[in-house]
């Protein structure tokens, strides 16, 4: 989350919970702690709270709730530390904590659902008169359907959490509501509903009920960048053109959130710019969302490469300056189409659904990072993310895994890669370029 949402996050709880998240923050200020570790306390307690809710029972959802509680107030008080020393560094290391808290929580509920397959994932007071509903298959019978629903809603999370941090490129000044916040900032109250939703309703419903907080924030986000784009636009120059007449365009940070990888850049330089990222993105995104409709388990053979294909043509504008009045969407879109089709051609490989979620959960944390690093260090040059392979080289290399039928062990082979990219890049990455981040 940008800083400006940092401080926005300040208003976001009531005057119920901010006595306590500001008392917790200046204890944790007389005791040296940094925003990080606050934002690593709520990890824990998130992780506490995971573990609990996989045993069906109001007593362990008691305590889960109540570790989601601790979650939430620590939380809480790392992002008041944080609004008043934000640098980069910091901003992303609360940010991955907020993050990670959730998608342990997630994996937790979805697990519950693994461990109580008759339940169906719907248990609680509520869940137990909707078994015999519509609903009780929603997204897919027994525990399957469930982590379908869990995927569903960290991709809904992820494209919140992008499409808020862009928006900010499209008009630094637009503060998201308080609403916004409340509804899409993760580890903020959302943990709250979370343990309510788990406790009164079960797994099926908490997830639905995720998708639906998703889709209100991204309306919120819809309106306060139509507000700020068309402010901007009586400013900026017109879409494409060069800043200062280099060839190249003049680049800020937000082409960085597109996590471009070498295929894309180096597709993107025969075009340097002239094209609009938008309309090349949604030709792919049509193709993409029609493909995976009629599943991905029934495309023969190399056919499973058409979406990767049709994405390939969002390449074409990598090196566009993004610039217009909408090209802050382009990268929550095209991410939108990896996710999907990540998750599509998982589902349709059978592979096992918390290696699906795994993976999506270290492509969702690298596109935020990428998000946060090129924040700080805006640049002429799109700079392609090799370690990673890029959103193109992971869609290629899951393409190439589904046409082989060896997806059941290129998932877990590419997850476990990129949660060590992840951690390379948190404990040395970060730390000995935090000079030029803050630049």
């Amino acid at each position: 989350m940008a800083a400006e949402e940092l401080a926005a996050n300040q208003r976001a709880a009531g005057p119920a919970t901010d006595p306590v998240a500001r008392d917790v923050a200046r204890w944790a200020t007389a005791r040296q702690l940094t925003p990080v570790a606050m934002a690593a306390i709520a990890l824990g307690f998130g992780v506490i709270a995971a573990v609990w809710l996989t045993a069906v029972s109001m007593r362990s959802g008691a305590i889960a709730f109540i570790a989601l509680l601790f979650a939430f107030v620590a939380g809480r008080a790392g992002r008041l530390m944080g609004a008043s020393e934000s640098d980069a560094v910091t901003d992303w290391g609360v940010a991955a904590c907020a993050v990670l808290t959730e998608l342990a929580v997630y994996a937790g509920i979805a697990g519950s659902a693994s461990v109580n397959a008759a339940s169906g994932g719907l248990t609680g007071p509520a869940g137990t008169r909707l078994r015999g509903t519509s609903l009780a298959s929603f997204g897919g019978p027994g525990a399957g359907g469930v982590w379908r629903l869990a995927v569903a809603a960290l991709i809904a999370l992820a494209l919140v959490e992008m499409a808020s941090f862009c928006v900010a490129a499209a008009g630094p000044d637009a503060t998201p509501s308080r609403f916004e916040v409340f509804v899409g900032a993760p580890g903020g109250p959302r943990l709250l509903l979370i343990g309510v939703a788990v406790l009164v309703a079960g797994a099926r419903v908490t997830f639905l009920l995720l998708l639906a907080l998703g889709g209100l924030a991204l309306i919120a986000i819809l309106v306060r960048g139509s507000g700020a784009a068309a402010g901007q636009e009586a400013e900026a120059p017109g879409p494409g053109a060069p800043a200062d007449g280099d060839p190249a365009q003049q680049l800020r940070w937000l082409p960085g959130c597109r996590g471009d990888g070498p295929v894309a850049v180096w597709i993107g330089r025969f075009v340097a710019g002239r094209l609009p990222p938008l309309p090349p993105l949604l030709v792919g995104l049509l193709v993409t969302g029609m493909l995976v409709a009629l599943g991905l388990q029934n495309l023969p053979g190399i056919l499973v490469l058409t979406p990767v294909e049709a994405m390939m043509l969002a390449a074409l504008t990598s090196w566009h300056a993004h610039d217009g009045r909408r090209d802050w969407l382009a990268p929550p879109l095209l991410q939108a189409g990896e996710y999907v089709y990540i998750a599509a051609a998982g589902f349709a490989g059978r592979v096992w659904p918390p290696v699906t979620l795994a993976l999506l959960a270290a492509v969702v944390l690298r596109h935020q990072e990428l998000a946060y690093w090129s924040r700080g260090r805006p640049a002429r040059r799109p700079h392609p993310d090799r370690r990673a392979l890029g959103w193109e080289g992971r869609m290629i290399v899951v393409g190439i895994a589904a046409t082989g039928g060896v997806l059941k062990v290129g998932y877990p082979l590419l997850a476990v890669y990129l949660w060590a990219v992840l951690a390379w890049e948190f404990t040395v990455g970060w730390s000995a370029g935090h000079a030029a981040v803050d630049g």
